[in-house]
């Protein structure tokens, strides 16, 4: 019986093996179909997609520095801001007409100033944060795939505050604006993954304060440099 098998074997062994690899061809392409249908779909699924959406992102905020100039009691001079790298966050809600999205979107942004004409400023604090209403305009670059580049640009108001140890506290509410680029990919067919880059600026900020019978106006230069990544959801 032994030699029986073993004898079958080898008379038989080439015919199954080619079964065997045969088997195993078929898996691999039945597996790759799939795969290959589910990375045409997504793409095909999102570019396709019209109609209301959300996004929330989040991530790095690096303010340039700020030129400010100021009177005081009959004096005047300038002096720049350096500051350290801060934190964005924002949400929006839009509307997506294939290539081309509308969206109204809120913006968090805060950084501390960390020197005065490059003289550090420590122990003094000067805390400093802007809350942005924005309405933006996208411009989606269709490549076929699951990567979708775009350029974006928006305007609205900005609302910027200073606080200075928590005894000086300014605000203004001036023009605010965006411009970027960046890129989403689709992770299924309502959702995608965004990194992106945009600069946020807002138009000259005017401080006025009175403080120990001192009284001044401090006009400032606020923009930053920001880098986010966040989700895009289709509802």
């Amino acid at each position: 019986m032994a030699f029986y098998v073993c004898d079958f074997c080898i008379r038989s062994g080439g015919k199954l093996t080619a079964l065997f690899i045969g088997e195993e061809e078929m898996k691999k392409n039945i597996v790759g179909s799939v795969c290959g249908f589910f990375l045409l779909a997504i793409p095909v699924f999102s570019l396709a997609a019209s109609g209301l959406y959300g996004s929330v992102n989040a991530g790095v905020s690096m303010a340039t520095d700020s030129d400010v100039s100021w009177v005081e009691d009959g004096s005047s001079g300038t002096e720049t801001w350096e500051y350290d790298s801060g934190y964005i966050v924002s949400g929006a809600v839009g509307y997506m007409i294939e290539k081309y999205r509308v969206e109204g979107e809120v913006i968090y942004q805060a950084n501390d100033v960390d020197t005065v004409d490059s003289v550090s400023i420590s122990p003094i604090s000067i805390d400093t944060n802007a809350l942005s209403f924005l309405v933006n305009g996208y411009l989606d670059f269709d490549t076929g795939g699951i990567m979708t580049p775009y350029i974006t640009a928006g305007i609205g108001a900005s609302r910027v505050e200073a606080d200075i140890m928590g005894l000086l506290k300014f605000d203004d509410t001036v023009l605010g604006y965006q411009l970027g680029v960046g890129v989403g990919f689709a992770m299924s067919e309502t959702v995608s993954l965004d990194f992106r880059y945009r600069y946020l600026g807002a138009a000259e900020t005017e401080f006025n304060y009175n403080f120990e019978g001192s009284s001044g106006r401090s006009e400032v230069d606020i923009a930053s440099h920001n880098i986010t990544a966040g989700l895009t959801m289709a509802f």
